[in-house]
């Protein structure tokens, strides 16, 4: 692995990519038979997840900003011409070429097989990178079928790739709105809806407006995006997002971060704020965060108490059970644990994802008392 070359294209010193690999900040794997470096945190200004196989690199999708303030965050921000997106509630992939084949990339940097072998399927996504393969395409997974978040779209169907950004794989500077959107349209990809495209002395109260919608028809949110991108983006996210991650995490208390609970319950409170919440209308709103705490948790304990594993269910297809084996030892080197029960027909499987930190410490306070 030539590191001084890898440097270059990072634009770092090579001394600080040695220190990285030397502090495990950056760690080292084997990708098929290549030597791969994995970005486990910032280094520099090269984000976490960015991976280089061999030498080929795929930079890390970098953090988008949070409105909690929707209104002072847009005033705030240096972006004249604003595209609204819709924030798809599905996983974080990037799709690049590596060794002439496309590969999909998950937010933390890990080639996801089952991820994998759905896109390279796709028409488009290798007619797309065959003719540009100095970019990637950054997309929402989303659909009743994949491993990691379920969440059902009319328009995904069991399995669906949405693409919200282009960006150079190794400079990671992305492509403009419109200039996206008229690459994804010659290949025939989707993108994520595209809500308007407003004035910045507009895009607040029009962002509010959508979000209501989006909201009563439960879908996750916007991305706010500079239309020419030079300007990062903003995204923002109604109560009833906040609230489903909230009770879908308190269903597994003991195996979510602290971190994840408090800044859905802080957005909660500026969004309050920011909607001119009061009298009855607050106390709705304090009834409903409190049920998305309480319940799922005492249902878990309820659970446990039966003598059930509190666990996630999907029902998968594949292709083969080679397929099926590699998501399984992917998952087991990700620290996931799951139960796996193969359908009639052998082409579909069920797993049950198991939430063992949250059902172990639920029985030991339930046996002991303390």
């Amino acid at each position: 692995m030539n590191l001084s070359l890898i440097s270059e294209k990072l634009g770092m010193p090579e001394w600080r990519l040695r220190g990285a690999i030397k502090r495990h900040s950056v760690q080292v794997f084997s990708y098929s038979g290549m030597e791969m470096l994995l970005f486990r945190k910032d280094v520099g200004s090269v984000e976490r997840g960015t991976v280089v196989f061999g030498e080929e690199v795929v930079r890390g999708y970098p953090k988008i900003k949070r409105a909690l303030v929707l209104r002072a965050a847009v005033a705030a921000w240096g972006a004249e011409r604003v595209a609204v997106e819709e924030k798809l509630n599905g996983y974080n992939v990037r799709v690049a070429l590596v060794a002439g084949s496309p590969v999909a990339v998950t937010r933390g940097g890990h080639v996801c097989p089952y991820t994998t072998a759905r896109l390279a399927e796709s028409e488009g996504i290798r007619s797309f990178l065959g003719e540009n393969p100095e970019y990637m395409l950054c997309g929402e997974v989303v659909g009743s079928s994949n491993p990691y978040v379920v969440h059902r779209y009319r328009e995904a169907g069991s399995f669906g790739f949405f693409v919200f950004d282009v960006r150079h794989r190794e400079t990671n500077e992305p492509l403009s709105v419109p200039e996206r959107q008229r690459l994804l349209a010659e290949h025939g990809l989707p993108g994520v809806p595209l809500l308007g495209v407003f004035p910045k002395d507009e895009v607040a109260e029009r962002v509010l407006e959508l979000v209501e919608v989006l909201e009563r028809e439960g879908r996750e949110g916007v991305v706010l995006k500079d239309y020419e991108m030079v300007e990062e983006p903003l995204k923002y996210t109604p109560s009833a997002t906040n609230l489903s991650d909230l009770r879908h995490a308190f269903a597994y208390p003991y195996d979510y971060g602290r971190d994840f609970f408090f800044s859905r319950i802080l957005r909660e409170a500026y969004i309050a704020v920011e909607r001119g919440l009061s009298g009855e209308e607050l106390e709705r709103a304090a009834s409903e965060l409190g049920k998305s705490i309480l319940l799922p948790m005492v249902e878990s304990i309820r659970r446990v108490e039966k003598g059930e594993v509190l666990g996630e269910s999907y029902e998968l297809e594949f292709r083969s059970e080679d397929e099926l084996l590699q998501l399984l030892e992917f998952l087991r080197r990700q620290g996931v644990s799951v139960q796996v029960e193969l359908m009639e027909d052998g082409r579909k499987a069920r797993l049950k994802k198991l939430r063992h930190a949250s059902t172990d410490r639920i029985r030991a306070v339930l046996k002991s008392g303390t």
